[in-house]
């Protein structure tokens, strides 16, 4: 499986780095810049140059933003078979979590568990105060 990461700028080379502090190599990340002036025919060349190299149906996508131009881009390569699926809404969480079920599941199974878990990914911290008083009236 092959992950490509792309946001607005370079936040997904900063992810990929972020996950490398963490888990050491990351070969199967692939993270590509979405640049001033550029538009929705670019990254859609950089995806398609970067994935040209593997099966398309082990390629999962991950965005930054749903609906901005990396999403529309990814999404309508991924519509036409060029990719497995995309995901929106890039974070260190979920990225963490990709590294770690990425060997076990198929991008189907990650997809859904991503979609399950990534509520649990935010947290506020005066929402966790409340709970802590909460257990602490008992």
């Amino acid at each position: 499986m092959k992950i490509i990461l792309i946001g607005h700028g370079k936040t997904s080379v900063a992810f990929k780095e972020a996950i490398q502090m963490i888990f050491g190599k990351a070969d199967n990340f692939i993270a590509l810049t979405f640049e001033p002036g550029e538009g929705i025919e670019d990254v859609k060349n950089k995806i398609l140059q970067v994935s040209s190299k593997f099966s398309n149906n082990q390629i999962l996508i991950v965005t930054d933003l749903f609906s901005g131009t990396p999403y529309n881009a990814a999404a309508d390569l991924a519509l036409k078979g060029k990719a497995k699926d995309v995901i929106a809404g890039m974070s260190l969480p979920i990225l963490l979590e990709i590294a770690t079920k990425m060997t076990s599941m198929s991008i189907a199974e990650l997809v859904q568990e991503i979609l399950t878990d990534s509520a649990s990914y935010t947290k506020a911290l005066s929402c966790e105060m409340k709970k802590v008083e909460k257990e602490d009236d008992f």
